[in-house]
C-alpha cells in the first residue's frame, strides 16, 4: 500500500475540528493538544486505497474532508464522511482489517496510531469511555446492518429463483418430433440465471427455424438479455424469419440493451423440408456440424460475421449460406460451455471430443444422440466444477441413410 503524501500535522491545526468529533469532544483542551501532537495528516486521491482487506489495523482514521468507501469483495458497504472514523477496532485489538477502505472522492484524514492511543490510556481514562461509547455505537450499527442485509439478501434469493423458473419456462419442449423431422435440446445454467439460450419455431409444416445463442456472462443481466432476445425473435418471425433478418433483430436490440458492454454469439438455421436445403447464419458462435452418416462427412457451418454487439451497428451486414440437407443427416449445435468443459486437469473437452462423440452417436434418433454426447461429456468432465453453462441442439432430417 503506497499514500501518496504523509506528513505530521502542526500542534494548532485540528483542534477545533477535534472537538466537533464524537470521540474528543468531551475531551479538556490539554488532552487535545496532546493527541493532536500525535496525529498524521493522509492525503489520498480518488481511487486510492488507504489499506485492503487483511492489512495490519495499527491505527484509526479521522475523516477531516472527502468520503471513505468501506469494500469488501468490491462491494461497497458503507461511506464514511467528515469526523467519522476508521478503523476503531485497531486501537483495542491487533486483527487484521476486516474491509478495505477506498476514496470515493479526494480525501484528507488524520491517523491516531495504536501505540499513542495506548499510552493516552494510561493518563485519562475518559480518552477509554469515549473509545467504546464509539465502538459500542459501531456495533450497534453493524447489527442493524446485518439484520437488514440478511433480509436483502433473501428477497434477492427469491426473485433470482423466481426468474430461474421463468427461464426455464422460455425454453421450448425437449423434443420436436415429426414424421421427417427430429429436434432435442438440452440447456443447463452454470448458475441461477445463465445466458445461454435455444429455441425451434415452426413456420409451417414444412420449415422450422433453430436458433442457438449465447450472451456473455451469466447472472442476472445476462438472464434479463436472454428474456429479451427470445421475445425479440417471436416478434420478428411474424415479419420476416429469413437468418439476416434474425440477426438485425437481434443487434437492435442488443444496441438498446442497458448493459451496454454484453455481447452474444448466435447462430440461426432454417430447415426447409421441401427443397431439403439448411439457410443459416452465424454471427461469431461456435461453428455447428453437419454429419452425413452414410458418407462419414462431418462439416462445420462455420462462423459468417463478428459476435452481436461486437461492432457498431451501421457497419455490420450479416451473410446467409444455404446447403443441402440429405434424410439422415444429423446437425449439432452447441455453446461453447460444452467445447470448454474442462476434466479435473483442466483438459478441455474441445472439437475433437465433441467431433468424436458426434461419429460415436450419430446412428440413432436425434434424442438419443443428444443424451449420448451429452454421456460423454460427463465422463469426460468426471464431475469437475463447470463455469458456464451448456446448450445442445441435435436435428435429424428423416430417417437414416441405407
Amino acid at each position: 500500500m503506497q499514500l501518496r503524501r504523509i506528513k505530521p500535522v502542526p500542534s494548532f491545526d485540528h483542534i477545533e475540528f477535534l472537538k466537533q468529533t464524537e470521540l474528543f469532544q468531551h475531551m479538556p483542551i490539554s488532552m487535545l493538544e496532546e493527541i493532536n501532537r500525535q496525529l498524521f495528516e493522509v492525503h489520498l486521491f480518488t481511487g486510492e486505497t488507504l489499506f485492503e482487506k487483511g492489512d495490519v489495523g495499527d491505527a484509526v482514521y479521522i475523516i477531516k474532508d472527502g468520503v471513505l468507501s468501506l469494500r469488501s469483495e468490491e462491494v461497497h458497504l458503507i461511506a464514511r464522511q467528515r469526523g467519522e472514523f476508521v478503523g476503531e477496532f485497531a486501537l483495542i485489538d491487533d486483527q487484521p482489517r476486516s474491509t478495505a477502505a477506498v476514496a470515493e472522492t479526494d480525501t484528507v484524514l488524520l491517523k491516531w496510531e495504536r501505540s499513542s492511543f495506548q499510552k493516552m490510556l494510561s493518563q485519562d481514562a475518559e480518552v477509554a469511555r469515549g473509545i467504546f461509547r464509539l465502538l459500542t455505537a459501531k456495533l450497534r450499527q453493524d447489527v442493524e446492518r446485518r439484520v437488514k442485509l440478511v433480509a436483502e439478501q433473501e428477497r434477492w434469493r427469491q426473485d433470482i429463483a423466481r426468474a430461474r423458473e421463468i427461464q426455464a419456462g422460455m425454453l421450448p419442449q425437449e423434443h420436436l418430433l415429426r414424421p421427417s423431422l427430429e429436434i432435442a435440446g438440452y440447456c443447463s445454467p452454470a448458475s441461477e440465471v445463465g445466458g445461454d439460450f435455444y429455441d425451434y419455431i415452426e413456420y409451417g409444416p414444412r420449415e422450422v427455424g433453430i436458433i442457438v445463442g449465447d450472451v456473455t456472462g451469466h447472472g442476472f443481466y445476462s438472464g434479463l438479455f436472454v428474456a429479451m432476445a427470445k421475445s425479440c425473435v417471436h416478434t420478428q418471425v411474424r415479419v420476416a424469419h429469413t437468418p439476416v433478418e434474425i440477426m438485425k433483430a437481434l443487434r437492435r436490440v442488443l444496441s438498446l440493451s442497458i448493459q451496454r458492454r454484453l455481447l452474444m454469439t448466435c447462430c440461426y438455421v432454417v430447415v426447409d423440408l421441401t427443397r431439403n436445403v439448411l439457410s443459416y447464419s452465424n454471427a461469431g458462435h461456435p461453428y455447428p456440424y453437419l454429419f452425413t452418416p452414410a458418407s462419414g462427412l462431418l462439416r462445420k457451418l462455420e462462423a459468417l460475421d463478428p459476435l452481436l454487439g461486437a461492432v457498431d451497428d451501421d457497419a455490420q451486414e450479416f451473410e446467409q449460406r444455404e446447403i443441402p440437407w440429405r434424410p439422415g443427416d444429423l446437425l449439432v449445435l452447441y455453446t461453447d460451455g460444452i467445447s470448454e468443459t474442462r476434466d479435473a486437469s483442466g483438459r478441455m473437452f474441445d472439437a475433437q471430443g465433441l467431433e468424436q462423440s458426434i461419429r460415436k452417436c450419430a446412428n440413432e434418433s436425434a434424442i438419443f444422440a443428444r443424451d449420448c454426447i451429452l454421456s460423454v461429456l460427463e465422463k469426460h468432465a468426471g464431475g469437475a466444477p463447470r463455469s458456464d453453462d451448456l446448450t445442445l441442439v441435435v436435428a435429424r432430417l428423416g430417417r437414416i441413410a441405407a
